[in-house]
Formats: C-alpha cells, structure tokens, sequence
C-alpha cells in the first residue's frame, strides 16, 4: 500500500513538473509594430505616461518604489518570485529593451525570449491605447537608472500545481491577450462608464476582485491576504456614496473607518487618481450587477 502510494504521488509530481515546465517554456511569436512619439508633445507625453504607470496601472506595487524590482514572495509552496528591474541600471532590462520590446512585455506579456513574463498582467493591460502605451514606453525610458541585480526565481510545487491545472491564469497572462484585437483607438479622459472600464482594466482590479469584479479568494492569493471584496451592485459598495468611494481611494478608509490594507489594496497609489478618474471609475462600479448574464466574464476579458 506504501509503495502505490510514493508511486502515485511520483507520477503526479512528474505530471505536474511536467505541464507546468511545458507553460512556462511555451513559445509566443508576437508581431509588434513600432509606436511613434509625438515629438512635439513629448513632455506632456511622459507626465502622462508616468501617471499611468505610476497611479493607475500600479507598476511600482510589484517592480518598487523606483522601478528596480523587488521580491514578491518568498515561500517554500509559492517558490520565490521577483519582480524585474525596468530600469537602464546593472541587471535592469531598459538597458537593452527596444522600443518593440516594451511593446511586447506590456501590451502581449512576453518577454525577448517569447516566453510568458512571470506574474505580467498584461491580459489586462492588452487594453491599453497606443497612445498611452507610447506615453508609458516614454516614461519608462527616462527613469534613473539603478543598479539592482535579482536572484533568480524560483517556482515552487503549488504555483507549478495552479500552472499544470490552469487554476491561476494571470501567472503567465499571455496566453489570455488575444493578439489579433487592435487596441482602443481613443482613451480620452471622461467621466463615462467606458474611461471607467479603460481605467479598471490599467489597474489590474480583475486580478484580485475577480474578472468579473466579484471579488472573493483568487488563484494568487498569498497567506494573510483579506478577501477581496465585491465591487458591483449589491455587493460590498452597495451603500456606499461616492464621496465614500473617493475617501477610501484616497485615505483607504472604508464608511465605518476600517483601514484598508495597503500591503493587498494600494490606495496610497490610487490616492493619485484625478476627481475625473475616480468618478468615471465609480460610474462603470454602479453599471455592474450582482448577478451578471452568462458569458460576461468572458466578456469583459481583453
């Protein structure tokens, strides 16, 4: 009885090994085409682009306060992951990214090597316009450089568990991004449902609360990690005001002044939103209900 069992749990282990290494060796040929600087407006180019990256995609959350990369976690299940230094410095990848590079890992989530980027939410971010990814690539491309050389990552059996069954799919969000859709065409600032939706995908709120914005425990969730709340209608922001809103985006307080934790939701980043943003944001909230039509999930997926 002892010996079947070792003998099972070896060839699921070999199976799992085997399925997760063969997702994350996986080959994307990405076409992308170059983006053309507005050269006359550059300056406003790069304000722009930096608040995107800076306040509504969230790129310092993982990648650090100066972009350098820093640890996500460290775990002997979850293994342990990294987040890559985006600048010009020793072990940065700005150093040697092109233009079509940056393209590839933001827009498609893959890296020089047409592998998956690791914990890239670029199913996500495929949303963005080439405008703002062109501001975004300009903003990147002026940050000091600092230089911060990574250990490498480490994988670990119960993340390689969630890659073998496809239980976690914004681990190596590539294979979500269709690369035949064209990107928006306009991203212009309005307090409408559909800037509200550009702005919810940039900021990766489906990673947590869910595609759908349901909320609840997700695929990624690390020890300690409150559930992540549901944010359509009669959810968890069903009497909440928007004044309330604005209060917990920008103080991370809740109506009954319950902090928010900054280490899972960060507000103090969201805290940067302009009135516009945070307005168009909970106009398309309110649009959501509790109880979507079938196929709206997939719906709303880029």
């Amino acid at each position: 009885m002892l010996f079947a069992g070792a003998l099972a749990m070896c060839l699921l282990g070999t199976l799992v090994w085997t399925r997760s290494e063969a997702e994350l060796d996986r080959d994307f040929d990405v076409a992308v085409a170059d983006l053309e600087l507005r050269r006359s407006e550059k300056a406003e180019q790069s304000d722009r682009g930096r608040h995107l990256a800076s306040v509504v995609a969230q790129c310092h959350f993982c990648h650090g306060p100066d972009l350098a990369g820093r640890e996500l976690a460290d775990d002997p299940l979850v293994g342990r992951l990294f987040a890559s230094n985006l600048t010009a410095g020793r072990g940065g990848v700005a150093a040697t990214y092109t233009r079509a590079d940056w393209v590839r890992a933001i827009r498609f989530g893959v890296g020089r090597d047409g592998r998956s980027l690791l914990l890239m939410p670029s199913a996500h971010l495929s949303r963005m316009s080439d405008e703002d990814l062109a501001a975004v690539i300009d903003y990147l491309g002026r940050i000091p450089a600092v230089d911060a050389e990574l250990p490498a990552t480490r994988i670990g059996w119960l993340t390689r568990l969630a890659l073998a069954a496809g239980a976690a799919p914004d681990l190596l969000s590539a294979a979500l991004v269709d690369r035949t859709r064209r990107a928006p065409i306009d991203s212009k600032p309005e307090r409408t449902h559909d800037y509200g939706r550009y702005l919810v995908d940039l900021g990766s709120c489906r990673v947590c609360h869910h595609p759908d914005l349901r909320g609840g425990r997700h695929a990624l969730s690390l020890p300690g990690e409150p559930v992540a709340p549901d944010l359509r209608r009669g959810g968890a922001l069903e009497d909440w005001t928007l004044d309330d809103f604005r209060r917990a985006m920008r103080e991370g307080l809740t109506p009954s002044r319950r902090p928010l934790d900054r280490n899972f939701m960060p507000w103090p980043a969201f805290a940067g939103l302009s009135d516009l943003e945070v307005e168009a944001i909970w106009v398309y909230l309110r649009s959501l209900d509790a109880d979507p039509a079938p196929g709206l999930e997939i719906a709303q997926r880029p």
